[in-house]
């Protein structure tokens, strides 16, 4: 079977065959129909990724129907459609996982769709509900607004109540947020802190997947008490932290990533993903955040675009 693998030595992605995998106690099968594409896949090729990576093929997400069951596995499972989150090795002609990462695609909703909807949802979730535990009327700030992490997070802190601004790198960015359920944001070529401050405006919750080079930002537009969730190094792995605005603002900071995350942790993510999300995707109340769809010799250009910062919304790419 084909799958999109790295290449150590030369640190890029590139599509290898093998055998397609066996099915074993307590696994399933899926025949994948499409798979998301991450920003944590370009960290993976760089070698980058925080971690240990145990599957070397790429592909944290994908969506496809269920056609072969290991022992001990309900035969009701046979035939679904469903999506699931991985720990890598979406990116395949066949995935076999646990039952526990899959979910049953929303009502309505074509199946290719669905493989984009995991990751970035799941991230979301643990960030901002499990983690951050955002409220009603909390002002989020949303760094990188416009990628498929990003547009999740906008569309499930309006779900819940809350208040979502961003930046993001243009102008057509910042519409397609704005038009997404965005309060407000900036491009983040201005001085983004400096320009919300103006507005009188401390942020209760953070989303940053850069880390780095925008920590001492964060703790300057950061309210009384205000999580921060790191969960990328989009903008390098260290940096000299102004303890002042964190000890006098009661600042909680922390790091998640969703790959590291046990199967039980993942397993609670995807029945709150059933919960809150799913219905407002039925209702059409949530949209799913596609804007790409590519074939699979077109995925190289694709991580490329991704790495320039030149993807809106979530990117997938169709393995049938």
């Amino acid at each position: 079977m084909r799958v999109l693998g790295v290449n150590n030595a030369k640190a890029e992605a590139q599509w290898q065959e093998l055998p397609p995998p066996k099915v074993e106690k307590g696994k399933i099968r899926i025949q994948v129909e499409a798979a998301g594409l991450n920003r944590a896949d370009l960290l993976q090729i760089k070698g980058l990724y925080p971690g240990k990576v145990e599957i070397p093929i790429l592909g944290l997400e994908c969506s496809g129907i269920i056609d072969q069951i290991g022992e001990g596995v309900d035969e009701a499972w046979l035939g679904r459609k469903v999506c699931a989150l991985l720990p890598g090795g979406g990116i395949a002609e066949y995935v076999v996982c646990s039952p526990s990462v899959v979910v049953s695609v929303p009502n309505g909703l074509e199946l290719s769709l669905a493989a984009g909807l995991c990751e970035t949802w799941c991230t979301a979730l643990l960030n901002l509900w499990d983690q951050a535990a955002m409220v009603p009327k909390d002002k989020v700030l949303i760094h990188a607004g416009a990628s498929g992490v990003g547009i999740a997070a906008i569309q499930l802190a309006r779900l819940l109540g809350a208040i979502p601004y961003i930046t993001c790198g243009s102008q057509t960015k910042l519409d397609y947020c704005l038009a997404r359920g965005a309060e407000a944001g900036v491009l983040r070529t201005q001085d983004w802190a400096a320009y919300f401050r103006g507005l009188g405006l401390q942020f209760d919750v953070i989303l940053d997947p850069v880390g780095a080079g925008y920590l001492n930002k964060d703790l300057s537009v950061a309210a009384n008490g205000a999580r921060i969730a790191i969960f990328g190094l989009l903008g390098g792995v260290s940096t000299d932290c102004n303890l002042v605005d964190f000890l006098s603002k009661n600042v909680t900071v922390f790091g998640r990533t969703l790959r590291t995350q046990h199967d039980r942790v993942k397993r609670r993510l995807l029945a709150e993903l059933e919960t809150i999300v799913w219905p407002a995707v039925e209702r059409g109340k949530v949209h799913h955040g596609v804007e790409q769809t590519v074939m699979p010799d077109e995925i190289i250009e694709a991580y490329q675009n991704m790495l320039h910062g030149d993807q809106l919304g979530k990117t997938i790419v169709l393995m049938k």
